[in-house]
């Protein structure tokens, strides 16, 4: 494909892959918030108490044997999850600055006022797998100094 010298090139990883824009989070987010009222009738205000939801919705997608969501609801959990620590916490979304995942998405990363970077897609992987906190107590800690 022919390129123009002017065109940007896409940001690339060690790996060549290409790596997600920070303004994925918000969007995934949206969608997320979408399905949370479709399915509960919540609309989702990215507040605190909207976690209590997302973790509802881990415990209905837990099949007994593991979580049956796909990769794109634990993005978009992850994602809303993170737009929650943007809007309430003051945080904001960034690549990683170190590769913190195998996975291309879990690449994003919401940098907090503390100077902490946490990834809460990652977080939203960790807890379908039960490897993790809740997401409630996952935004206690990221949010401890």
């Amino acid at each position: 494909m022919f390129r123009s010298p002017r065109e940007p090139r896409p940001v690339r990883g060690a790996a060549g892959r290409r790596r997600p824009d920070p303004a994925v989070g918000p969007l995934l987010a949206g969608a997320m918030a979408g399905g949370i009222r479709d399915i509960y009738g919540h609309t989702v205000t990215f507040v605190p108490e909207d976690l209590e939801y997302v973790e509802r919705l881990f415990t209905d997608l837990d099949a007994g044997d593991g979580f049956v969501g796909d990769e794109f609801t634990l993005q978009s959990i992850g994602c809303l999850i993170g737009e929650i620590l943007v809007r309430t916490d003051g945080g904001r979304w960034s690549l990683a600055s170190r590769r913190t995942a195998v996975r291309d998405h879990a690449e994003l990363e919401v940098v907090l006022p503390n100077g902490r970077a946490v990834n809460p897609i990652r977080a939203a992987y960790d807890r379908a797998g039960r490897h993790g906190e809740s997401v409630i107590r996952f935004r206690e800690l990221a949010l401890a100094s």
